[in-house]
């Protein structure tokens, strides 16, 4: 499988700008070594205001569409961030259900992907986000 290069291009972006992200979803999965249908390529970052502005300057360095994203848009726990198509689609998230960013923060994994270093969600902590996502929407 080839690597996603726009995907790399921006958590390099993100690096550089010392912005917290968390690799959550189906790629997430893979790196516990567990099985994923998902290939999608979806970060949770810390929308705290500061944190917020690193993303969106890792986003326009890489050439990321934003026009009408602010950074306050950024700094919203509800707000979703989406571009690209296919394998190269990428989904920023601002919160997930199920934890605070700072206590996914304190038990993340770091490790690397294709050569990128990269911060992923604990696997405890994945699966309890996707419990309350599934609470959730069976509300």
């Amino acid at each position: 499988m080839p690597v996603p290069t726009v995907f790399a291009g921006l958590l390099c972006a993100l690096a550089r700008e010392g912005a917290r992200t968390l690799v959550v979803g189906g790629l997430a999965r893979r790196l516990h070594g567990e099985q994923a249908e998902a290939r999608d390529h979806c970060l949770w970052y810390d929308a705290d205001e500061d944190n917020a502005a690193r993303v969106y300057r890792a986003l326009a360095r890489i050439g990321a569409p934003l026009d009408g994203v602010a950074v306050a848009d950024l700094a919203d726990v509800d707000y979703e961030f989406r571009y690209g198509e296919g394998d190269d689609e990428i989904c920023l998230l601002g919160g997930l259900d199920g934890t605070t960013f700072a206590d996914a923060w304190e038990s993340r994994l770091e490790t690397h992907w294709h050569d990128v270093a990269l911060c992923v969600i604990s696997r405890d902590t994945l699966r309890a986000t996707e419990l309350a996502a599934r609470a959730t929407m069976s509300l």
